[in-house]
């Protein structure tokens, strides 16, 4: 097993060096168009943004973190919502070709979601799964590194 940052991955998977990566978009879509890789497995989850402990303790900071949550939000919801348009921009801005950004784009359906028991209890039994496998040290509590005052920018209809 290795571990390495996206673009070394695709160096070393494009280069017979590892057999199989996992990893995801745009680089599933990179991989797929440019390279003719096949997707073994669609994990579905979820992805978190994080801040640490300090910056959630001081009051004006945890303003400008619900302040970026917000336009992250509304970014998440515009970009669902304008796959093409977002493509486009994702392009442009990263460098990637168009059919690459296109691709993920349209895989990029993910609905921000508030983080509850049903959430946590999904992000338990992955770490419990990591810890099991002897990939990360002792048993982590993942309701000990969430914070749900964030909870009503999420809307469910988003």
């Amino acid at each position: 097993m290795s571990y390495l940052q996206p673009a070394d991955a695709l160096a070393a998977f494009t280069s017979g060096r590892v057999d199989a990566w996992a990893i995801w978009d745009p680089y599933t879509s990179q991989a797929r168009i440019g390279n003719a890789a096949k997707v073994l497995v669609d994990g579905e989850g979820y992805a978190f943004q994080v801040a640490g402990r300090a910056a959630l303790a001081d009051q004006a900071k945890a303003g400008a973190i619900r302040d970026y949550l917000a336009r992250l939000q509304r970014a998440k919801i515009w970009a669902n919502t304008h796959q093409a348009e977002w493509a486009k921009v994702w392009a442009k801005e990263t460098g990637l070709p168009l059919p690459v950004t296109t691709a993920a784009a349209g895989n990029r359906t993910t609905t921000p979601v508030p983080i509850d028991d049903t959430v946590i209890a999904s992000e338990q039994e992955m770490a419990d799964a990591f810890t099991a496998e002897g990939l990360i040290p002792g048993k982590v509590a993942f309701a000990d590194h969430t914070d749900r005052r964030f909870n009503d920018i999420v809307t469910k209809d988003a």
